[in-house]
This record gives C-alpha cells, sequence and structure tokens, in this order.
C-alpha cells in the first residue's frame, strides 16, 4: 500500500475516533467537566460557527449604516441627499433675494418695467448655459416650483407697472375700508406706530381696499399673519395681525374682495384687530385722512 493511500486511511480514522476533553482543578485533580467526541464534529461545529460568523457580518454591513461606509452604492445615495438638500436650499434663497430685491424696488418706486424685464430676459437667455446640465427628478420639481411662483410676481410686477400711466392724486382715489370698527390707535409716525388700529367683532373679514396684487402673505413673531397687497399708483397696503390669511402670494385681488381673517396673532397686539398701514412711494400715510374706518 501506498505511503499516499495510509495517510489518507489514517486521517479518516482520526475523524472517527472518540475524544475525550477533561477539565479538573489544579490542586485536587478532581474532574469537574468531562466531554466525549470526535474529531468530525468539532470540524463540523467550526464550520457551522464560520458560515454563522459570515452571516451575521453580511446582515450588519447590509442592513445598517454601516453599508455606507463599505459599499458605493451607500456612498452615492448619502451625497445625491445632501446634493439636493442643499441644492434646494440654496435656490429657495435665491428666490428669496429676488423678492427682497422687487419688494424694496417697489417701497421706493423703481418698479421695473415691460421693457426692462424684456431686457432681462435676453440677457439670461444669452448667458444661461443651465439647459446643458443632467437634472434629476427632484431639482426639475423645486425649478418648476420657483419658476411659477418668480412667474406669478412678474405678472403682478408688469401689471402695476403698467398702470402707472394713469397716476391719480391721492385725493381723487377711492379706497374701501378694509373693516369698519372703533379705532384703539391712531397713526403716530413719532413712536413708530406707521399704521391704524380698529377693532372689529370677531371672525370679521378683512377686505382689500383696492384692487391690486398681493407681494406678501406670511407670518412673522411681531406682526403674525400678514398681508401685503401693491395697488396702482405705487400704493402699498398692509394688513397685520390675522387670525387666517385668505390670499396667497402672486394673487390679484379685487377692491372690496376678502383677504384675511380679523385676529390677534403676533406678539404686537394685546387684542383682536386690525393693524392696517397705507403707503405711498415708500412713505407711510395717515389711512384716516382718505379711509373712513
Amino acid at each position: 500500500m501506498s505511503t499516499e493511500n495510509q495517510k489518507q486511511i489514517s486521517f479518516k480514522e482520526s475523524l472517527d475516533k472518540t475524544y475525550r476533553l477533561i477539565v479538573q482543578t489544579s490542586e485536587t485533580f478532581e474532574e469537574k467537566i468531562s466531554l466525549k467526541f470526535k474529531l468530525w464534529h468539532m470540524v463540523l461545529l467550526g464550520v457551522l460557527s464560520l458560515f454563522g460568523l459570515i452571516m451575521l457580518i453580511a446582515a450588519t454591513l447590509i442592513y445598517t449604516p454601516l453599508n455606507r461606509l463599505f459599499f458605493e452604492h451607500g456612498e452615492i445615495s448619502q451625497y445625491r441627499e445632501i446634493y439636493n438638500e442643499l441644492d434646494e436650499m440654496e435656490r429657495k434663497l435665491k428666490a428669496q433675494q429676488t423678492y427682497t430685491t422687487r419688494f424694496m424696488r417697489m417701497l421706493n418706486d423703481s418698479v421695473e418695467t415691460a421693457e426692462d424685464n424684456q431686457k432681462k430676459q435676453i440677457e439670461l437667455s444669452e448667458t444661461d448655459d443651465s439647459s446643458n446640465i443632467s437634472k434629476v427628478k427632484e431639482d426639475s420639481l423645486i425649478r418648476q416650483e420657483i419658476e411659477n411662483d418668480e412667474k406669478l410676481m412678474e405678472e403682478a410686477l408688469l401689471a402695476v407697472s403698467s398702470s402707472e400711466s394713469r397716476i391719480l392724486p391721492l385725493e381723487k382715489l377711492y379706497f374701501i375700508p378694509p373693516v369698519t370698527g372703533q379705532i384703539s390707535a391712531s397713526y403716530m409716525p413719532d413712536k413708530e406706530h406707521y399704521g391704524t388700529d380698529i377693532i372689529a367683532p370677531k371672525n370679521t373679514p378683512i377686505k382689500a381696499v383696492m384692487e391690486g396684487y398681493v407681494i406678501s402673505s406670511d407670518w412673522s413673531m411681531e406682526t403674525g399673519n400678514t398681508i401685503g397687497i401693491q395697488h396702482a399708483n405705487n400704493i402699498i397696503s398692509f394688513y397685520k395681525h390675522n387670525s387666517k390669511n385668505l390670499k396667497k402670494t402672486g394673487e390679484a385681488v379685487k377692491a372690496g374682495e376678502a383677504i384675511a381673517i380679523i385676529g390677534n396673532t403676533g406678539e404686537q397686539t394685546n387684542g383682536p384687530h386690525l393693524h392696517f398701514e397705507l403707503w405711498h412711494k415708500g412713505k407711510p400715510l395717515n389711512s384716516e385722512e382718505y379711509i373712513q374706518f
């Protein structure tokens, strides 16, 4: 019999032999544990243990956040989420800056004309290379939302600027009272109170004093729910402390149309009322001189 065959038989016999594992105390040699096993039992136990360990590690890497450290797709997904969030924040910031700039132009009597807007569009179309950049679905939705908001604002600006050809003196303009009630605080510019406070019953609708476009419909800590409307003749009206705004930015409103509900929101109020302000060419007016509340 060859040496190779003898080794194979010897290995098979060793696997089938019975072994005994004994645990004794070092001082008295008292037997504590005695285990009998065959060598192939230990081999099988080792293989199963190794397989179980591999499965545990694989599950940990696949179903826990650790997969982003070891697998490329996890890292790409993480970067894409961060990119989308940053891109959305950047576009919202740009939209807010655009709105603020245009709003300040309204207050300072420097509204863009239709010709100015047309020139700007031509310049942007000549320098805009963004059409060559690939966009993910989320980017397209965000861009479309911002473009819609900007389009509404541009329409409002163009409508207001086109009405400048029929500018009338303030004394010849007719203002509808936003609400009818008792005046609790009048126009006091020396105390930085640039409006008129009118008390009216709960749930009273607030009306637009003239037709125009809503240039702001938001909430602030000081004035609560507030609406600002751009009218013709470079006039802007503000309605503050509303319990609810009924119009959104960019919407057109008619004279006498309900735009909000009287309320008591914001820190600068101590009871339900309307704080109404009227501005002309960036300067506050005493609305009591033009409106009978």
